[in-house]
């Protein structure tokens, strides 16, 4: 269990733009809307997977309360088959949070002590996260990447071209000397240099 979001909730800086917001920051880059509580345990293969049928029945039965807690902006289940989880994650915005903990999180304690009392249930545990969307929408994810591809283009750009070969350096050189020895041949026979 953890008092994660308390520690996090006095911390807030002003954005400027159209809207106020206020929003809690873990570092200067790192900032966040949403708190989430998450309950979770393991369950086991015996009997046909009870523990997990069970565990979802509790959970049916309290997502009514849990559903009507002031602010609540989302309710997840997760199952996973391999390691064998069961979570519940609650997502609160961040001034939303602080009344529910306030509220020891109810219908936490009374969810975790049936929880734990499943036949086959174990690792009953809490924690508390910040959860955010961070999924770009197409126009941005699109000037992102070009963003991106514009960079890398000009990275290869200055980059240092490799040395050129000396031989095919000469072979330019005497190409180059001889279009320049005609042209100053032909400047001769019109009079001399001195014209040029």
């Amino acid at each position: 269990s953890s008092n994660f979001g308390s520690d996090l909730l006095p911390r807030r800086q002003t954005f400027r733009g159209t809207r106020n917001i206020a929003m809690p920051e873990i570092t200067k880059n790192v900032k966040f809307e949403n708190i989430a509580r998450e309950w979770r345990c393991k369950w086991s293969e015996d009997a046909s997977k009870a523990s997990l049928d069970a565990a979802q029945a509790l959970l049916t039965n309290a997502l009514a309360e849990l559903s009507s807690v002031e602010g609540v902006a989302s309710i997840q289940r997760i199952v996973c088959g391999g390691c064998h989880d069961f979570k519940v994650i609650t997502k609160l915005p961040a001034a939303a949070f602080g009344d529910w903990e306030k509220a020891d999180f109810a219908p936490e304690k009374e969810f975790l002590a049936k929880l734990g009392g499943i036949s086959g249930v174990s690792a009953v545990e809490t924690q508390t996260y910040t959860l955010e969307e961070v999924k770009l929408n197409k126009k941005d994810a699109k000037k992102a990447l070009e963003k991106k591809e514009a960079e890398a283009e000009k990275k290869t750009s200055d980059a240092p071209k490799p040395p050129e070969d000396p031989a095919k350096k000469l072979k330019k050189v005497i190409k180059e000397g001889g279009k320049r020895g005609v042209e100053i041949e032909g400047a001769a026979d019109m009079g001399g240099l001195q014209f040029f």
